[in-house]
Parts: C-alpha cells; sequence; structure tokens
C-alpha cells in the first residue's frame, strides 16, 4: 500500500520502521528539508536512532513540501506534534482517504484532541491508534500493545494492515473520544509523577493510585457515553508507561521542575524535544473539569507558573 506519512520525529520513524517492514511504500514528509534530504539519499534520520535504516526500497518519496506527499497514497498516517497539527494542514486540501492519528495530545487552535480538527476538515474516514508505545522500543522490535479506536470496522482493518505485526498489536476499540482524552491526560499527570519521583520509588507508585483515580473519574464525568475497560493498555497502561519509563519527556519535565526550575529553563533542558503533557495542560477546553481534581489543577497551576513546583508535592501528600 502506498502510505503518506507525516513526521519524522522518533515516534515517526518508529512507524516508518513498521510499515517498511510489512511492505508498504512510503511518502514520507519532515518538517525540516535537511532530514527529508537525508532520509532520501540514506534512508536514515540524521538525528534520531542514527543506526536504524528505512530499506531505501520502501521510500517513494521524501521531502518537505506537504502537497507532494498526498500523490497517490491509499492512506495517511499522522505523527506529528498535536501542537503543530493545524498549523501544518491548514494550507493544503487534506485527500479522501483513509487516515490513521498517531499523534496524542491537544491541537491548541481547537483546545482537542486530533479527531476533531480531522473532523472539522472533513476527514471522516480515521481510526486513532494510542497506548504504551515508546518509540525507542519500537525500533528495537519490543513486544508492544496498543489500542486502535475507530466507529468504522473497515478503518480499524485498514489500520490492522498497516501496522499489526508480531511485536506490534492492535488491539480494537469504538472508544475514540476517551482514548484521546486518556492520552491527554496521562501526559499530564506523568509531569507529576515526574516530580514526585525525588521522594522515591513508594511515593511513586502511591501517586500513581491517586492520578490513575483522578484520570479514571475524569474521564467518566467527560465522555459518560463511552465506557471502555480503563485498566486496559490505552488507558491505564499508558499512563504507567509514561509515568514510569526512562524514555519519557514528560517525566523528565517533572523530576525538572522539582529541582526548582521553572517550566521554561525545564524545557529548554529537554533539549527542544517536545513533552505534550506541557501543551495540553495549557490548553484544555474552558469547560473541561480540571479544577474539580486536587492533583490535575496542581499540575496546570505550576505549568502556568501561578505557583511553585513545590505545590505539586504537597498537594500529592495531601491527596493521599
Amino acid at each position: 500500500m502506498k502510505v503518506g506519512l507525516l513526521g519524522s520525529g522518533t515516534w515517526g520513524i518508529a512507524l516508518a520502521s513498521v510499515l517498511a517492514e510489512k511492505g508498504h511504500k512510503l511518502r514520507w514528509w519532515s518538517y525540516e528539508p535537511e532530514v527529508a534530504e537525508a532520509i532520501a539519499a540514506t534512508g536514515r534520520h540524521p538525528w534520531f536512532f542514527p543506526h536504524l535504516q528505512i530499506p531505501r526500497e520502501s521510500i517513494l518519496w521524501s521531502g518537505s513540501q506537504l502537497w507532494e506527499t498526498f500523490m497517490g497514497v491509499e492512506a495517511i498516517v499522522l505523527a506529528i506534534p498535536s501542537s503543530y497539527v493545524a498549523h501544518t494542514l491548514q494550507p493544503v486540501s487534506l485527500p479522501e482517504v483513509p487516515w490513521v492519528s498517531c499523534t496524542k495530545g491537544i491541537v491548541p487552535e481547537l483546545n482537542a484532541p486530533v479527531s476533531h480538527y480531522l473532523r472539522q476538515r472533513g476527514v471522516s474516514d480515521f481510526a486513532v491508534l494510542s497506548g504504551p508505545s515508546h518509540a525507542e522500543e519500537v525500533v528495537e522490535k519490543r513486544p508492544t500493545w496498543v489500542a486502535v479506536a475507530s466507529a468504522s470496522s473497515e478503518a480499524v482493518r485498514l489500520a490492522q494492515e498497516l501496522f499489526a505485526s508480531s511485536y506490534f498489536h492492535l488491539q480494537p476499540t469504538p472508544w475514540v473520544e476517551s482514548l484521546e482524552w486518556a492520552a491527554v491526560l496521562k501526559n499530564i499527570y506523568a509531569i507529576a509523577l515526574g516530580a514526585v519521583g525525588i521522594w522515591g520509588d513508594n511515593a511513586r507508585a502511591a501517586a500513581a493510585s491517586v492520578a490513575l483515580r483522578e484520570m479514571k473519574a475524569i474521564l467518566e464525568k467527560w465522555v459518560p457515553q463511552e465506557k471502555p475497560d480503563f485498566l486496559s493498555p490505552g488507558w491505564a497502561g499508558d499512563f504507567l508507561v509514561t509515568a514510569y519509563s526512562a524514555h519519557s519527556r514528560n517525566q523528565r519535565l517533572g523530576k525538572l521542575l522539582a529541582q526548582g526550575l521553572s517550566p521554561s529553563q525545564a524545557l529548554q533542558q529537554l533539549g527542544g524535544m517536545t513533552a505534550e503533557g506541557y501543551f495540553a495542560a495549557l490548553h484544555l477546553p474552558s469547560d473541561f473539569p480540571w479544577r474539580d481534581f486536587p492533583l490535575l489543577r496542581a499540575i496546570i497551576s505550576v505549568l502556568q507558573e501561578e505557583n511553585s513546583p513545590t505545590l505539586l508535592l504537597s498537594t500529592l501528600a495531601q491527596s493521599l
């Protein structure tokens, strides 16, 4: 299948490796022209996973002109940071082919997840892929289980055709909204888990129970019409990997905050890598019930620089 792949960050590269291994042919868009040129010339990213080579025969085209990405493709895989989705896609017409969104987070222009943006742009045939899936482990072909959500069984079938393999497993679910909001929330809560790590693993495990309790209650209040199995990879599982893995940028952001850095200083320490939880916390919709949940409220106030990072630790202590 000819696939348009949008994004060449660590997640985009990991997805490219799965797609290529499945025999699909890529028209691959990168924001940076120098990255696109390197991929076209060598099949390697110049900065991320330099040991990983995507077979040259799997790459039909690699460039930074978005409209060229869409030429002749049968499906599109979206893997760019949510904060750049609208800015990237707005200038072009979106082709009427199936989409698979692998982007977690909020589109700032809508204060809503990616599926809302796709619907607004007229894309009705899409699936959402989300779950515990650090790119660093996917490129090493370590066993991974994610959820794929869609109201369309055909969209789920397409996602399975694109990605399902002996190590990359997709679990179908109809709960699109809940899955996307779980991905938004787990990134925010992982910041708190990173901060409480200075107290040790005992405290962090206790804090995780508070975060999971709040997450579940928020989803039940925000999307009451959807009834997912919260104790599954796409929901609790995704939170746990983001809260505990050394690969988690959100957790690293929390650790830096706990060391006394401001949010802007902590983001600089991440070296330009995107911490989706930071941007999500600043762009929750105005009617989102975050004020009803003490830990989430504390995280947001710290990221908005209204309170000191020490508030996260005191709020956790009170919640427990």
